[in-house]
C-alpha cells in the first residue's frame, strides 16, 4: 500500500523533495527504524507539513541531505567513462550519429 506525498512537476522537484524525505527521517526516526514504520508513527500530516507545505524547510532538509551524502554519490563508473580524459578502460560500444 502507498500513500500520495505530492504531486510535482519536474525531475528537480523530484529530487528536491526525495532527499527532504530522506534528510527528515534520517533526522527524525528512531534508531533502525525503517521508514514504513516511521511514516506510520508520526503519520503522513507530519511528513506533508516538514516536506510539501513548508517550501523553505523542504530546501533546508535537502540541502542538508546533499551535504551528507557528497562522499558517497561519487560514481566512478562515471568517472572512468568521461570522453574528454579517456584512460583506456572503458570504449563506447557504437556512437549514434
Amino acid at each position: 500500500m502507498t500513500d500520495l506525498l505530492a504531486k510535482v512537476q519536474s525531475e528537480e522537484e523530484v529530487l528536491e523533495y526525495c532527499a527532504a524525505f530522506c534528510q527528515f527521517y534520517r533526522e527524525d526516526a528512531h534508531y533502525l527504524e525503517r521508514t514504513a514504520p516511521w511514516v506510520e508513527r508520526i503519520g503522513l500530516q507530519a511528513i506533508k507539513e516538514n516536506i510539501v507545505e513548508d517550501a523553505e524547510l523542504r530546501a533546508a532538509y535537502a540541502e542538508r541531505f546533499r551535504i551528507s551524502q557528497q562522499s558517497a554519490q561519487i560514481d566512478p563508473w562515471k568517472a572512468n567513462s568521461d570522453r574528454e580524459k579517456p584512460n583506456g578502460e572503458f570504449h563506447p560500444l557504437a556512437e549514434l550519429a
